[in-house]
């Protein structure tokens, strides 16, 4: 290898080069942290940097390459390294809500961060329709467990919950605190056709007192939706909220008329008739995919194990020198008797 390239390759393992490395790496998790969009452009230079500094002080440094410990360690950080880079271009994280008894579906995904090489199309293969909901309260509205059941077919049943993943296809699925109500109508249009749908209202009990949206009917007619419903909400005492409630749509229409319809019925609008069929909870999910979670912790571990065999040899090593020293001076200070 010509001496300019060995040069420049040892000047990659320089500690000045470490530092440099880890203060760009601060600087590009503070912009990602602070920019409106989550970017992986600004983590992919300083890891690559780091991980070209890691691997020239492998290959360069005898002291690394010459004590077990230390090469692991070093590996490990090498591995950590470029675990978090693929993380960055591969995972996914999103959120999305979804009413009981209607299906996932890939589309309503809101994606909040995304990895430049993440294959969204995995995520059309995750199936399951949404169950039962039931959240307990304390007393001061103080959240407790979160159970959500999720049919994925067959018959089989899952639970998830806050800490509770549902997994598929590489993607966890987590409860939030954001869930609700929704109304559950029909349109009928006047040319035959029919469309079914869930109008969701704000987070429940969160915004108990506005339970209010907007819809604009296939015929375009904007209408505005209050959902009256009774839950035995009581701030001072223990409760549940679940999603079995009956309850009233109050519809007002363009002209400032209001209809309120309960379950079974319906309203005539310009090109059709809108009803009213169900009240159905829906429920908030973030949903998260790294494939490179496992590995990671992995390295972390191998690596913490090799620091700590590092510094298990260099104690014994400087305690048995300490030893010798003491016994070497002690057998120096014996004087013989005559």
């Amino acid at each position: 290898m010509h001496e300019s390239t060995v040069t420049l390759l040892r000047s990659l393992a320089s500690l000045k080069l470490t530092l440099i490395g880890i203060a760009v790496l601060l600087a590009g998790v503070l912009l990602s942290y602070f920019s409106e969009q989550h970017s992986s452009a600004y983590l992919v230079l300083p890891l690559a940097l780091l991980a070209s500094n890691l691997l020239a002080a492998i290959v360069f440094n005898p002291r690394i390459r010459q004590n077990s410990g230390l090469l692991m360690f070093h590996i490990c950080l090498l591995m950590l390294a470029m675990l978090t880079l693929l993380s960055e271009l591969t995972s996914m994280k999103g959120r999305v809500e979804i009413t009981q008894g209607t299906a996932f579906e890939a589309g309503s995904v809101t994606v909040t961060e995304q990895g430049a090489w993440h294959p969204l199309g995995r995520l059309q293969q995750v199936a399951f329709v949404q169950d039962a909901i039931e959240v307990d309260y304390a007393a001061g509205l103080r959240r407790g467990a979160t159970r959500s059941q999720l049919q994925t077919g067959e018959g089989h049943t899952v639970a998830v919950g806050d800490n509770l993943a549902f997994k598929s296809q590489g993607y966890r699925f987590y409860t939030t605190s954001n869930k609700g109500f929704a109304a559950i109508v029909k349109w009928y249009g006047n040319d035959g056709s029919m469309q079914k749908g869930a109008i969701h209202f704000p987070s429940y009990p969160l915004y108990d007192w506005k339970q209010q949206n907007e819809w604009q009917a296939p015929s375009g007619e904007q209408l505005v939706f209050r959902l009256n419903i009774e839950t035995s909400l009581d701030p001072e005492r223990d409760w549940r909220l679940s999603g079995v409630h009956d309850g009233e749509l109050e519809i007002t229409l363009p002209g400032g008329d209001s209809r309120t319809l309960t379950p079974g019925q319906h309203i005539e609008l310009a090109d059709g008739l809108l009803e009213f069929e169900a009240v159905r909870m829906w429920m908030g999910y973030k949903i998260f995919h790294d494939p490179f979670l496992a590995w990671f912790f992995a390295a972390a571990l191998v690596g913490v194990a090799g620091i700590a065999w590092h510094y298990y040899l260099k104690l014994s090593s400087d305690g048995n020198r300490r030893s010798a020293a003491a016994r070497k001076a002690g057998r120096g200070g014996v004087v013989s008797a005559s």
